[in-house]
């Protein structure tokens, strides 16, 4: 989708808006994020684009657990 391209049907008619989700929380405090939609299909993307957050979620998950690595 970053592309430009929808990776399920495949259109050029895709959308990006920053913080269209605006309650996306990592560790309690809301992040960065930008969503994608194809105007076609319908198919939706959200993307956490705070680099620094996505960094804590490995440091939780080594003291916590409570995200799960998807094998």
């Amino acid at each position: 989708m970053k592309s430009g391209k929808c990776i399920k049907c495949h259109s050029s008619n895709v959308y990006v808006k920053a913080y269209e989700i605006n309650s996306i929380l990592i560790n309690g405090k809301q992040v960065a994020n930008e969503s994608y939609i194809c105007a076609d299909c319908g198919y939706f993307e959200t993307y956490v684009t705070d680099k620094d957050a996505l960094g804590k979620i490995v440091a939780r998950v080594e003291k916590i657990g409570d995200w799960k690595k998807v094998k």
